[in-house]
């Protein structure tokens, strides 16, 4: 999509509750329909989650370069906040909206975005930390005022997204939707627990094609919201990459397992972006997947890694002990 194409998207597709209203409302209900359509349009690159060393060095040398080019920025998909603050930026200016960028303390490399409405107010917008959110249809956590006046609460900022046609209502937050499943799972047990939410359609219904860097963070999110702090503990995450034909990670999945202390009773699962939700791998096929090219966590010294692995060697040794006492039969 070239940058022409992009403002013209962006321009078409507005709802016309977006021009109604005083002129800051006006200003507002602008500046979080972009928000919005920007955070459905991208995606953060994983490998700045990650990725070590000259990886996110090059990664970041690469954003500033684009940054400076907003037809750079409209064609790529895949940004990381530095691109993404100045995306959203040079877009709001197009449409009238006085937008900067703001770094944090040094050596912090992280941007985002400050607005300043005609009025003299400011709003705060983080479009990467509330990307995940806007792909699931969360509340928003990074589009805020700042100071003591606090024109843009729960309820106004609620009342925007609905004339955005972000939600319909209020009980249309992915929240409402998820809140009856911690009923359902809080006399469970760990894995038990984990199984039910992963295979909830409250959960994964209408993110189908969501990026690995969105749903990692949105699962594990859920989790955090609906276990107690013990199960949520004993859960465990890490991605999960093949490596291209550079020698370098393509992270396409994550996996999530509960801890059983057990490999007989242990299923890790498997994010599939094509489905739009986890699914259940047992640790055979795991080990298989690991023999054909998959990369179990970020590292080799993942917690989450070194569990698994360990998990997956007993089996094998279970299984053979199991041959051995039938061949002895």
């Amino acid at each position: 999509m070239t940058a022409k194409e992009m403002i013209n998207k962006i321009i078409e597709e507005m709802p016309e509750s977006v021009y109604t209203g005083t002129e800051e409302e006006r200003e507002i209900k602008l500046a979080l329909y972009v928000y919005v359509q920007l955070g459905k349009m991208k995606s953060v690159d994983e490998k700045i989650y990650w990725a070590k060393g000259n990886t996110i060095y090059n990664m970041i040398k690469e954003a500033k370069k684009d940054s400076k080019d907003l037809e750079r920025l409209a064609k790529k998909r895949k940004l990381i906040c530095i691109s993404m603050a100045n995306l959203y930026k040079k877009v709001l200016n197009i449409l009238g909206i006085t937008c900067e960028v703001r770094r944090g303390e040094p050596p912090d490399e992280h941007l985002d975005n400050i607005i300043t409405l005609k009025s003299g107010r400011k709003i705060f917008a983080d479009l990467q930390l509330d990307l995940y959110n806007i792909k699931t249809k969360k509340r928003l956590e990074c589009f805020k005022a700042i100071g003591k006046d606090n024109f843009l609460n729960e309820y106004d900022l609620t009342h925007y997204l609905m004339n955005v046609g972000y939600i319909f209502d209020y009980e249309d937050y992915r929240e409402n939707k998820i809140a009856s499943i911690k009923n359902r799972v809080t006399s469970l047990l760990t894995k038990d627990a984990l199984a039910t939410i992963l295979g909830s359609s409250e959960v994964y219904k209408e993110i189908e094609g969501l990026d690995v860097s969105e749903a990692y963070i949105y699962y594990r999110k859920i989790l955090s919201e609906v276990l107690d702090s013990k199960k949520f503990n004993n859960i465990y995450e890490f991605p999960c990459y093949i490596l291209d034909k550079n020698k370098e990670p393509n992270y396409f999945t994550f996996c999530i397992f509960a801890d059983t202390g057990n490999y007989k009773t242990l299923m890790p699962y498997l994010y599939s972006s094509r489905y739009g939700r986890m699914l259940a791998c047992d640790l055979k096929t795991l080990d298989q997947l690991q023999k054909r090219g998959l990369c179990l966590g970020a590292s080799k010294f993942s917690r989450g890694r070194r569990k698994i692995n360990n998990y997956i060697e007993q089996a094998k040794q279970g299984k053979k002990l199991r041959e051995k006492m039938d061949l002895e039969k």
